[in-house]
């Protein structure tokens, strides 16, 4: 009795010992890995909030930009005032009137989009800090106010200097309703940009009926921190927790954007953000529990073989015939440790692979409106079939975004594979060819190929990745080249170097701007404004592909005039290393 009792606590004893080792080996990855995920999580919110603040600051900038060019040339030339305010309105839809003010705060002059103008609509903005702050030099933003339309306003004030002498402010009423559609919806569910202004109140929201709330969120820790500190906050800190209006915990990430004293805040639920966290301790939980299931297998067996032990010895004492059969069981059951210690050797090997493999947390989340488009499709209505559609768009193309972030990580640990077989260019360039001539025909855009008489000399490359070179470097061409533009692809052999080039009558990009454009995320100011849409990624990875094959990519453009491309690939008779 007092044998079995002292067995019974040995085998507990290692049990909670055995049980207790492993969930401490479980936490050797799983601290890493939840700190991994958090990581992670907030990298993703601050590349999405540090998207839509360059759109936010490029939108108000521009904005700005035009009223100080527009103060300036009424400074120099006050005849001009009505026509150049016209200018102004005419090339920025959101400012919805725009004024001249004295330096005694009275408006004496008024263009206004929608209506005409009464003695009744001049101000006095006597009072106004933001008028004294003009009439000080500096271009200011005033306070967020609605409109009777029931939209969201604010007003700019820019001096009108002439000869460092300012006799007057340029006064415009700006809806800032617009600048939502610069805020691009974040694809995770129940995620949302807002912005604040210097005093707390938000003043940008994708849902406009959130901004005539006129919330203030000065009470939550983080935005604190952002708007009185002008300091980013990753989300990660304790105090940056907070529950939003709808009751849902939020991870929530933000910025200071510096034109106006605004910050940018990127909010989604922690349970999305942070879901591989709990994926993480479910699995933990489910290796702890599988390990000491295995184990307590293994002392329940350890115990019966050594009970069957005890009673073969006691059986082979008693006669020959009973041995043999105990040496039958004794064989049995050593087989079958044999395959419970094979089974506890699976169970190890399984642990350790799966320990591996989540070092790298799972973080991606996808969402898509397919199922609701073609299952739903007889049911739903235009209006709605639109708006489903709008956002599957979006959905793709962030989705293309991860994509070309993959491949950009993919560069960058060196695990962008490239197979290099010797064969000519020729079919490769000839089908790059005939994909963009239909695609510039649909837009009007004449598209010459100016390709050898004969195939080029065979050498070595990867034509998958070259084919994508030569597609993102097309695809740019056709995006940002206007109807009735030209585009010419030209393919020539000089000596033992291929000569690839295209160049088109599109926007071109800023001189000033030209030595970025192979910068991972950069897009050109003026290729914002004509197209919306992009990566910012498609040259940089053009680039590291052309590189890889020893070879070198260059560009030369002129704003408004067009933009050339070259790539320029030796004869390799090896493949590169």
């Amino acid at each position: 009795m007092h044998g079995s009792r002292r067995t019974f606590l040995h085998d507990a004893a290692v049990f909670v010992l055995s049980v207790a080792v492993l969930a401490l080996l479980n936490l050797v990855w799983v601290i890493p890995t939840i700190r991994a995920t958090y990581s992670s999580a907030s990298t993703l919110a601050l590349a999405t909030v540090e998207r839509a603040r360059a759109d936010v600051t490029f939108s108000l900038r521009a904005m700005q930009n035009s009223l100080e060019d527009a103060a300036e040339e009424i400074a120099y030339d006050p005849a001009r005032k009505k026509i150049v305010l016209n200018r102004v309105l005419k090339y920025n839809p959101a400012i919805k009137s725009a004024g001249i003010a004295g330096i005694d705060g009275r408006e004496t002059f008024i263009l206004d989009r929608f209506r005409f103008i009464t003695p009744a609509d001049f101000g006095d903005y006597r009072s106004a800090g933001s008028f004294s702050s003009a009439l000080a030099g500096a271009v200011t933003f005033g306070d967020l106010y609605i409109s009777p339309e029931q939209e969201p306003h604010i007003t700019l004030f820019a001096p009108m200097a002439r000869a460092g002498v300012i006799d007057g402010v340029l006064i415009a009423d700006i809806n800032i309703r617009d600048l939502v559609s610069a805020i691009h919806t974040p694809e995770i569910t129940q995620s949302h940009v807002y912005v604040v202004d210097e005093n707390g109140y938000q003043i940008i929201h994708p849902n406009v009926s959130a901004i005539l709330r006129r919330p203030n969120f000065l009470s939550r820790p983080i935005v604190r921190k952002v708007v009185r500190d002008r300091a980013t906050a990753d989300g990660l800190a304790p105090e940056d927790r907070y529950v939003s209006e709808d009751g849902v915990s939020a991870f929530t990430v933000g910025m200071p954007i510096a034109i106006a004293d605004f910050s940018i805040f990127f909010e989604t639920p922690r349970s999305v953000a942070l879901a591989g966290v709990r994926q993480v301790v479910v699995f933990a939980g489910i290796t702890v529990l599988v390990g000491a299931l295995a184990l307590f297998l293994i002392i329940r067996a350890r115990n019966r073989l050594q009970r069957l032990n005890v009673r073969s010895v006691d059986l082979l004492k008693e006669n020959y015939e009973v041995g043999k059969m105990l040496v039958r069981r004794d064989l049995e059951l050593t087989r079958a440790n044999a395959r419970l210690e094979e089974l506890d050797e699976v169970k190890s090997e399984f642990v350790t692979i799966a320990a591996h493999q989540l070092r790298t947390p799972l973080t991606g989340i996808r969402w898509s409106y397919q199922t609701l488009l073609e299952e739903g499709a007889e049911a739903l209505t235009s209006v709605q079939r639109r708006v489903l559609q709008g956002g599957l768009g979006a959905s793709l193309r962030m989705i293309n975004l991860v994509n070309d972030l993959l491949n950009v990580a993919r560069i960058e640990e060196g695990r962008f594979g490239f197979h290099f077989t010797l064969q000519s260019p020729f079919k490769m360039i000839q089908r790059a060819a005939e994909r963009f001539r239909k695609a510039a025909r649909d837009k009007g855009i004449e598209f010459k190929a100016e390709l050898p008489p004969a195939p080029p000399r065979p050498f070595f490359f990867d034509e998958e990745k070259m084919s994508l070179a030569l597609d993102n470097m097309l695809d740019n061409a056709v995006k940002y080249t206007e109807p009735a533009g030209t585009i010419t692809f030209r393919a020539a052999e000089e000596g033992n170097i291929l000569r690839i080039s295209v160049s088109d009558t599109g926007i071109g990009v800023p001189a000033d701007q030209v030595h970025r454009v192979f910068a991972k995320f950069f897009r050109a100011g003026n290729a914002l404004r004509f197209h919306t849409s992009g990566t910012g990624l498609g040259l940089y990875v053009c680039k590291n592909i052309v590189e890889k094959h020893d070879g070198a990519m260059s560009v030369e453009s002129r704003e408004g005039k067009g933009t050339k491309f070259t790539i320029t690939l030796p004869r390799a008779e090896k493949p590169p290393a």
